[in-house]
């Protein structure tokens, strides 16, 4: 059996949208949060990381991402929808062999709720998201494999109705099919918009704190003590100097810099207790709508368990 590529259409049906993360300024999250079928971010205790442990999960630990998965939940989804896309393909004569999910998904980075956080990544890759795996080619499906596995949008063309000996194809083909078949059962928009606008609205209430405002001050005083001007630890991930394919030294000084004076400051400490205060108020709020949405999560979870252990159980008979 031939194990193939995930395109970039199906990569984003898989993804899905992102309602938690990044904050409303434009900045990134490690992993999106907040709605049925999308990543969060890591539950739990942190990995070891050593000196950068505490600051690179502030988001994970934020009272909203109880309303997401996990990473390893997301894990299980991913792995149980790439076994319904390998059933649907069977139903019309083709062999798709799944790529394991740990290899469909990037491997977590800092958080940067608040601007970068991890020293080391500052000193490696400056304000740059460090590299992620470049997908494989899709280039050795036949022309009836890609219309199983992908469907008519995956060509680009006018979405219709396609057929493979005999049987009409799904819109977005098997893999398109395997998401939806787990995600539409325990869809709730009501509470993944809720989670959602807690998310957003909390990143901009706690950035009005006065403690985190001060701390705010207190950081760009510490970065121009150092040679930097900028007002914000959001300020420069968005210098277009910062953003070229080159990581520059001036771009490492910088980073390492804002990373010094964050620590010195306390700054990502109290802007996550600013924020944490807000959003436990929003939840406190709106409790019964988002734990519906936990239990719908907690009850794909297990049907995505349930998913990946017949067909372990299914693997382990045919060997």
């Amino acid at each position: 059996m031939r194990r193939q590529a995930l395109s970039a259409l199906v990569l984003a049906l898989l993804l899905g949208c992102s309602p938690g993360a990044p904050p409303p300024d434009g900045t990134a999250t490690a992993r999106p949060t907040g709605a049925p079928g999308t990543a969060t971010h890591r539950a739990g205790p942190p990995p070891d990381r050593g000196e950068d442990r505490a600051d690179t999960t502030l988001t994970a630990r934020l009272p909203i991402a109880r309303y997401g998965y996990s990473d390893d939940e997301y894990l299980a989804i991913t792995a149980a929808e790439l076994i319904l896309a390998r059933d649907c393909a069977r139903r019309y004569g083709v062999t798709y062999d799944p790529p394991q999910a740990t290899a469909m998904l990037a491997p977590p980075f800092a958080d940067r709720r608040y601007g970068i956080s991890s020293a080391r990544e500052a000193a490696r890759w400056g304000y740059h998201l460090p590299p992620q795996p470049d997908p494989a080619s899709d280039s050795g499906l036949s022309a009836a494999e890609q219309l199983v596995l992908y469907g008519r949008r995956a060509t680009g063309e006018t979405p219709r109705d396609a057929t493979h000996r005999g049987r009409r194809v799904p819109a977005h083909g098997c893999l398109g099919e395997g998401v939806e078949k787990l995600r539409n059962p325990y869809e709730f928009s009501a509470g993944a918009d809720a989670a959602s606008r807690i998310a957003a609205r909390s990143f901009v209430r706690s950035r009005q704190d006065s403690r985190v405002r001060a701390a705010l001050a207190k950081w760009a005083a510490c970065m121009r003590k150092n040679g930097f001007s900028y007002a914000s630890p959001m300020d420069p991930m968005k210098n277009p100097a910062f953003q070229r394919s080159g990581i520059s030294r001036q771009e490492k000084e910088t980073a390492r810099s804002d990373i010094s004076c964050k620590r010195g400051t306390r700054l990502l400490e109290t802007w996550f207790d600013a924020e944490a205060r807000v959003q436990r108020t929003a939840i406190a709020r709106d409790t019964a709508r988002l734990e519906r949405l936990r239990g719908l999560h907690l009850a794909k979870v297990r049907e995505a368990r349930r998913i990946v252990a017949g067909a372990d159980r299914e693997a382990g008979t045919d060997t």
